[in-house]
């Protein structure tokens, strides 16, 4: 059986969103945060680098999420759920959205953890830093996103032929949350707003996400009746 080792507010929502959307039976194990934001140790255990989302199957363990979200598509999708449009987006999302998703985050955290009364001072290099290099790159990623979802009714690359997401969609989908809801972005385009809003209604992006709010707090975690997708049975572990 599937297990993936899934670590609150991190990529590894992509993995569930593919799972629940492929219908496979899994289990799932959560790891909080630590204090400061990084990864328990106990993921280590798993993977070298302790990073998730780490998937295992069949005794091969698989980590980073676009290769993690290939192996799934290429052996439980069954020819489904891919476009010829996914290669460059996928490269794109990781390669140039991300890292400056991260960079604004990190950064603007690290402002905001400097006692009001030193931020004048210490703050002053990396606001330099948001403000001459990576709010301008980051602003022109996201347009180059907001043009491509822009006028669309459907998925990011057009989906596949019977009209399912591909893997363009399922990289994109954490990378549009955390523009759209993140609260970092001063302006964010009516394309990717109305993606994240067909995002929200989409059933198996639902249930992935549902899951993720409820992963906050692994004490209280439960997979109840009404929320076990249909083709889908899940093992919770904790």
């Amino acid at each position: 059986m599937i297990k993936l080792h899934h670590l609150e507010n991190s990529r590894s929502v992509r993995i569930l969103w593919v799972l629940e959307e492929l219908g496979i039976e899994y289990e799932l194990k959560t790891y909080k945060r630590l204090p400061s934001g990084l990864a328990p140790p106990e993921l280590k255990a798993v993977d070298p680098l302790g990073h998730a989302p780490i998937l295992e199957d069949d005794g091969h363990t698989v980590v980073e999420s676009g290769a993690i979200i290939e192996y799934l598509v290429e052996k439980y999708g069954g020819g489904k759920y891919t476009n010829s449009d996914d290669a460059f987006w996928k490269h794109y999302i990781e390669g140039s959205l991300m890292p400056f998703c991260v960079f604004k985050l990190v950064l603007s955290k690290g402002i905001e953890s400097i006692p009001w009364y030193l931020r004048s001072v210490l703050a002053v290099v990396p606001r330099a830093i948001l403000s001459q290099w990576v709010d301008p790159n980051l602003n022109n990623a996201v347009e180059i996103v907001d043009k491509q979802l822009k006028g669309k009714q459907g998925w990011a690359v057009g989906g596949d032929v019977d009209g399912n997401p591909t893997i363009a969609d399922f990289m994109l989908g954490f990378t549009i949350d955390v523009l759209a809801f993140g609260g970092r972005l001063e302006h964010v385009g009516e394309g990717i707003k109305s993606y994240a809003e067909r995002l929200q209604s989409y059933p198996s992006y639902k249930k992935a996400n549902n899951y993720k709010r409820l992963s906050k707090n692994q004490a209280t975690i439960a997979i109840k009746p009404h929320y076990k997708a249909k083709k889908n049975r899940i093992k919770e572990i904790v």
